[in-house]
């Protein structure tokens, strides 16, 4: 981390900038604050890339993937300007060192938290090829090993020949890169991490594991085979490192965060933007920062207003799932009457929600038999006219969502101009609570709050459209200080429970609707 310089701007849209992170294949790097006070990294095309239309839109392509990807190992994108220059993307900050800098630091880490370090990342990479995702460059540098765990960077500005000692072979002959690439990439990263050396030396020679615990070195070795198709799968990879525990609780882990820059507690610089011609400006009047879409996994391409008009179609004639309009009562097909007096939408301190965390036990509970939310009222009246439907796979009109997934989505029925602020987020609870890694315990008296995924302003561009997000591929939990994945509904049939809370910050939140849905034990 670098002070800025004279010729740095104050701020990139919204964020003020606090310092520099680094130069990125595209561009600079900053570290930023949000309005609400949230640090973020920016990352700023360049004016090199701005006038190279090949290298800009490949940006553009790689920020709709930052986008869409949701993963506890990747990070989520906060902001972006992508339609006119200057050209830039927020992302989450984590703090922590790289991994190249934690190794160059304080040397080989030890083959246990190798192995925990393995299956992490082969967890993360493993999400971003769900996604239609291949990172492409995969090294060293692109791995911050934050507190909660290891996050991948860079999946959206690598160049196509990957980087110099992590490229597979079929890709240094010029072919496209796929996933077994990437899978190379983290062979070669773990042989790196494991010895602290070049992994096939100065000059390209073969796979260096010299002094490796023999079954590391063996699965490194396999990951870094010369034929595609004999390079292991990543679900094979985590299964391989399976039973080693959590990186999290690994000492030699925790004690690497200590190589992270501290983040600076100066004042923001108050001075103007940068000169013409540099990148960076304030925002323009009536600047509102773009709220990342939280899509599910990729189909096909289609208007999402057109599918949803199709799919509201289709439910009328099907009665398959119900589109209801939120009142103050709890679950259930309530009576499409207008809710009374707007709830207040004032915001913490802390700034806009994002993921929200448990302050107090839970009791709502889904019964598929009565087909009703049991427990307390809810907390809280909703906005007039909010409608939610809960869309499970097989009950999808339009065939679109994978097995073993859930659409929730929620709209205003009419628009309200200068509405403020007012963020939902949609908490899914299963049957039983989870272990710390998301399991199912056997305990039926669930009362966590459940998994969640990021809050969104219901206002937020054309509010009378639908916004949606898919269990389990945008959701997660806070446990134990870690984020952890939302399972499969298959993993614990029952009654899950879906909530619509209203979320003033990512501690104040109260529930505005209950509903479920059930899953079978015949299911999955």
């Amino acid at each position: 981390m670098e002070a800025l310089t004279d010729t740095d701007p104050a701020q990139v849209g919204a964020h003020a900038l606090l310092a520099r992170l680094g130069a990125g294949a595209l561009g600079q790097v900053y570290l930023a604050r949000s309005p609400g006070g949230r640090l973020v990294a920016v990352q700023v095309v360049g004016s090199r890339t701005t006038g190279d239309p090949e290298a800009l839109a490949r940006f553009k392509r790689e920020a709709e993937a930052v986008r869409a990807v949701r993963s506890a190992h990747t990070a989520d994108l906060v902001d972006a300007s992508l339609a006119a220059p200057p050209f830039w993307l927020a992302t989450q900050y984590a703090a922590g060192p790289t991994l190249a800098r934690a190794v160059a630091g304080r040397g080989p880490l030890p083959a246990l938290t190798c192995r925990r370090l393995l299956a992490a990342l082969a967890e993360g990479l493993a999400a971003l090829h769900a996604y239609g995702v291949v990172h492409r460059g995969f090294t060293p540098e692109c791995v911050v090993l934050a507190g909660q765990g290891p996050l991948i960077t860079g999946f959206g500005f690598a160049r196509d020949a990957g980087a110099p000692g992590s490229a597979a072979p079929e890709v240094r002959a010029g072919a496209e890169a796929g996933p077994a690439a990437d899978v190379f990439a983290l062979g070669a990263l773990l042989a790196y991490a494991a010895t602290g050396r070049p992994p096939f030396g100065a000059g390209g020679g073969p796979l260096d594991v010299a002094g490796v615990e023999p079954g590391l070195a063996e699965l490194v070795a396999a990951c870094t085979e010369e034929d595609p198709a004999r390079r292991p799968a990543l679900a094979e990879v985590v299964e391989r490192c399976a039973g080693e525990g959590a990186l999290a609780d690994d000492p030699v882990y925790a004690g690497l965060g200590a190589l992270g820059d501290a983040v600076p507690r100066h004042a923001v610089r108050a001075q103007g933007p940068a000169p013409a011609g540099a990148y960076g400006y304030p925002p323009p009047a009536g600047y509102a920062p773009s709220a990342p879409a939280a899509p599910g996994p990729p189909r096909r391409r289609r208007g999402r207003a057109g599918a949803w008009a199709a799919a509201g179609l289709a439910l009328a004639a099907l009665g398959a799932v119900a589109v209801w309009r939120i009142t103050a009562g709890g679950g259930g097909a309530a009576a499409d009457a207008a809710a009374g007096s707007q709830p207040s939408a004032g915001r913490s301190p802390a700034g806009p929600p994002g993921l929200i965390r448990q302050t107090a036990p839970n009791a709502d509970s889904w019964d598929p038999v009565r087909g009703e939310c049991r427990g307390p009222e809810v907390e809280e009246r909703p906005l007039t006219g909010l409608q939610g439907v809960v869309t499970p796979a097989e009950r999808d009109p339009e065939g679109e969502l994978r097995p073993g997934r859930v659409r929730i989505a929620f709209r205003l029925k009419e628009a309200v101009p200068g509405a403020p602020a007012y963020h939902l987020a949609v908490v899914v609870k299963p049957p039983h609570e989870v272990d710390a890694q998301g399991r199912p315990t056997g305990l039926s008296e669930n009362r966590q709050l459940g998994f969640a995924a990021l809050a969104r302003d219901v206002h937020e561009g054309d509010a009378t459209q639908w916004k949606s997000v898919v269990y389990p591929d945008d959701f997660s939990m806070e446990r134990e200080g870690r984020r952890v994945p939302a399972p499969a509904p298959a993993q614990d049939p029952g009654g899950w429970t879906v909530v619509f809370r209203h979320a003033v910050s990512d501690t104040e939140h109260k529930s505005v609707w209950c509903h479920g849905f059930d899953v079978g034990a015949q299911k999955g």
